[in-house]
């Protein structure tokens, strides 16, 4: 199976992805190390929830979450209709009824590189009124100042379902193939490749290029702010990210076995420029159309 393999480091400062509120304490999120090392990280889930936010800048329909049971906000299943159900997948419910999309796009946490120092940014509530009686209600803010790596696999299955994974939830599937948004297949269903390269092409300039807010934006404002990355193109798996350079807080080419399947293995420098958008339409093509343009 066709993948785009991705290493990225990233800039991090704050409390981006908050942990539990402990007393008047608000944690940030930590791994620590069986040594007493401690390694700040943002959650899949909270960069997921800003790269939806761009892919609704790009002008994509993004799930607003249903009513399941018991009230509770769930998948809405629908693909074709919304793209983070189809690069992140979904797992729909409904009764006894459930049906799950293995997502085509994997994403780890952001974890520190090396052991951080976590510090503490206190501030107060104050009454918006002078009031003796009144006192200001002290809290702290764990942050911390970290460079983390981010590691995501996307394969060719993007755009691509099979039976299993249909839910005729908000239109049945057989109408979006007279409407020539999808089409049958042995398998089960596409949608046409223009779409699918288009969707590809955006979760990599997101990823890539102009990056995403981060949640708990109100008093510590943060956006990716990458420094670089490393891309793989080809049919293996395999860890690219492993050799860091992490005084220069970049990556070193790995020296992969005989890899016939190879189109790319290439380290970005971020911080002086942008991937060329040419770059990013090549790998997008290949991975829908299986052909590398200029071979």
């Amino acid at each position: 199976m066709r993948k785009i393999v991705i290493g990225i480091l990233t800039h991090i400062s704050g409390n981006v992805n908050a942990n539990e509120v402990e007393g008047d304490r608000i944690r940030i999120k930590k791994l620590v190390s069986s040594s007493g090392e401690t390694y700040p990280f943002v959650s899949a889930r909270a960069v997921k929830r800003g790269i939806r936010e761009k892919l609704r800048e790009f002008g994509f329909d993004v799930d607003p979450f249903r009513i399941g049971e018991g009230d509770k906000l769930a998948d809405s299943g629908d693909p074709i209709k919304y793209v983070d159900n189809d690069l992140f997948g979904y797992l729909y419910i409904k009764g006894n009824q459930q049906k799950a999309r293995i997502s085509p796009v994997s994403m780890s946490p952001i974890v520190a590189v090396e052991h951080t120092p976590i510090q503490i940014d206190f501030g107060g509530s104050f009454p918006r009124e002078l009031n003796e009686d009144v006192n200001p209600t002290p809290f702290e803010i764990e942050v911390a100042d970290l460079i983390g790596l981010m590691k995501v696999v996307i394969t060719e299955r993007c755009g691509m379902f099979i039976e299993s994974e249909r839910t005729d939830q908000l239109k049945k599937w057989e109408e979006y193939v007279k409407e020539g948004k999808i089409e049958k297949t042995e398998k089960g269903y596409e949608l046409n490749k223009n779409e699918r390269i288009n969707r590809i092409k955006a979760i990599l300039e997101i990823l890539l290029n102009e990056g995403w807010a981060y949640p708990r934006r109100a008093n510590f404002f943060a956006m990716a702010e990458h420094v670089s990355a490393i891309a793989y193109c080809g049919e293996k798996l395999y860890p690219i990210w492993k050799n860091m350079d992490i005084e220069n807080n970049t990556f070193i080419i790995p020296d992969l076995r005989k890899d016939d399947s190879k189109k790319l293995l290439k380290v970005y420098n971020l911080k002086s420029s942008n991937i060329p958008n040419e770059e990013i339409e090549r790998m997008a093509e290949w991975l829908v159309n299986g052909k590398w343009r200029g071979d």
